[in-house]
């Protein structure tokens, strides 16, 4: 009897908790102290582990539609994103969601929690992570607009350390439209301190003709 084959839903859910599983162990490896015999043990499991997932590589979520971050397969793209994507075992990731404030502002927020993996200095959270993360919180509030762009400009100032092993709120919004150009700007908190602030210069650009130009580069 033939294999049945799984449906979309159900790859989906073993996807993410493979992914799960992979974030967990590298939590575990730069967290834990692990004994040589159990270190040995996982290493040959590892190995194991990465010749069950070797396959052919798949087409990416653009490859066919140069028009699909606009579509439904942007849900695709935020799957696999290195920050907030569930599929994605670097990926902390963070939670994303639109919140109306009681004045009626419509502002994006965003919640993760780090750990030793993701550490700079002392107890904190590395710069480049910071920034990745107010990043991705920035490019999600472009959302409250018609149209979104890609970060040409990213400012940060770093006011506090941002703690590993806490809880993190970030929060995004829309300061002024140019029509061309998207100014955002946005927040990480830690508790009641903010730790870092941000602002995004986003450009609009045409996708198809980026993705036509990044084909001709790879195709050299």
């Amino acid at each position: 009897m033939a294999e049945r084959r799984l449906d979309d839903q159900e790859r989906r859910a073993l996807a993410t908790a493979v992914a799960d599983d992979l974030r967990a162990i590298v939590a575990d490896l730069s967290g834990r102290d692990i004994s040589d015999g159990d270190l040995g043990a996982a290493a040959e499991l590892a190995r194991s582990l990465r010749e069950l997932l070797d396959g052919p590589l798949r087409a990416r979520w653009y490859e066919d539609d140069a028009t699909a971050f606009a579509g439904e397969d942007r849900f695709t793209y935020l799957d696999q994103s290195p920050v907030r994507g569930q599929l994605n075992p670097i990926a902390p990731p963070m939670t994303v969601e639109v919140v109306e404030r009681p004045d009626g502002r419509r502002v994006v927020e965003g919640r993760a929690r780090l750990g030793r993996a993701y550490e700079g200095p002392p107890h904190g959270v590395h710069g480049g992570w910071v920034a990745a993360l107010l990043d991705e919180l920035l490019g999600s509030a472009q959302g409250l607009a018609e149209s979104t762009g890609v970060t040409a400009i990213l400012k940060i100032r770093y006011r506090n350390i941002t703690p590993i092993d806490e809880d993190l709120r970030f929060e995004g919004w829309i300061h002024r439209d140019r029509g061309r150009t998207l100014i955002v700007r946005g927040r990480c908190h830690a508790g009641d301190t903010v730790t870092a602030d941000a602002e995004g210069v986003f450009v609009r650009v045409d996708f198809s003709e980026i993705l036509h130009r990044m084909k001709e580069r790879r195709d050299r």
